[in-house]
């Protein structure tokens, strides 16, 4: 019986001189949500200017209802730097519309990521997720601290939740501190 071709992709190394794949979480990202898309009755063009406040890499963004423009900046004084359309997928829920882009692949995402000085979604840059970068014994760590960070950015919880996370921070402490053999310090106490 032949082999799978998801496995015979997953036992080839990667040869030497090819770089690394790129992690998602380390490369600079914007999100829909964070857009404020007028309505769909609403015509007019906005002009976001403060955009580069979450996004350095861009000079501004014009946002209609289907469209969403993102202007770069110039590298010579007087010159208008590159323009990247993306147009808008508007999901009904139960209450009110959802945002994603669509891709230039034809994918509806929520989130873009900036590399080689353009905005496309994880899978045409090629990027990977880091707990796909670390092997079993590394998880448990990258889990504690993507716990340890939501507790730390988020003050307001419900009691319960704050103790579930706490607890669950406790055991992927425990997990990491037995498969590397080292002594985890107590954070969750």
């Amino acid at each position: 019986m032949a082999m799978p071709w998801q496995l015979a992709e997953g036992l080839r190394r990667r040869p030497k001189g090819r770089p690394r794949r790129l992690i998602v979480e380390q490369l600079p990202s914007i999100n829909v949500k964070t857009l404020s898309i007028p309505s769909p009755y609403d015509y007019k063009t906005y002009i976001l200017p403060n955009i580069s406040f979450r996004l350095p890499q861009l000079a501004s963004a014009k946002v209609s209802f289907q469209t969403v423009e993102f202007h770069f900046p110039s590298l010579h004084r007087g010159q208008i730097g590159p323009i990247q359309t993306f147009n808008l997928k508007h999901i009904r829920v139960g209450f009110g519309i959802r945002h994603t882009f669509i891709c230039g692949c034809g994918r509806p995402v929520l989130k873009l990521y900036y590399h080689s000085q353009r905005l496309a979604c994880r899978r045409c840059i090629g990027a990977i997720n880091a707990s796909q970068a670390l092997n079993q014994n590394q998880r448990p760590i990258l889990q504690a601290t993507r716990i340890a960070d939501f507790l730390d950015g988020h003050p307001r919880l419900f009691r319960r939740t704050r103790e579930r996370l706490r607890l669950k921070l406790g055991e992927k402490l425990m997990r990491a501190q037995g498969r590397l053999g080292t002594k985890a310090r107590s954070h969750w106490e």
